[in-house]
């Protein structure tokens, strides 16, 4: 007889492969940022190792503006490949007092 698979279990198994998703997405965004005068900015639950079943990767692009739309569509990619959702916000559009509320969190992959 096969094992059945609780609920929770399920939803750990995949809280920890989002986890192991972002340590591998992040190698990638930044020897894209190195290689295009930019940088990419984790916050939130991916940035703490906190993931859940159903958290998303929260970045801000800091790129130039000539660079920026293609630095957005590699994010998208990069993070589809790895069976991430992405939610992305350019670093230049947000207002101060939401960066003074990410800025703990804020990792640069490096």
């Amino acid at each position: 007889m096969q094992r059945v698979v609780t609920l929770p279990e399920r939803k750990a198994a995949e809280a920890a492969r989002r986890r192991a998703a972002v340590e591998a997405l992040l190698p990638a965004l930044a020897a894209y940022a190195r290689a295009h005068g930019g940088r990419f900015l984790l916050f939130g639950s991916a940035a703490r190792g906190t993931m859940k079943y159903d958290s998303d990767v929260d970045l801000l692009l800091d790129f130039p503006a000539e660079a920026q739309t293609d630095a957005w569509g590699f994010a998208e990619r990069a993070c589809w490949d790895r069976g991430l959702e992405p939610d992305i916000l350019p670093y230049g559009g947000c207002k101060p007092a939401f960066l003074d509320h990410v800025a703990p969190d804020l990792k640069v992959p490096a």
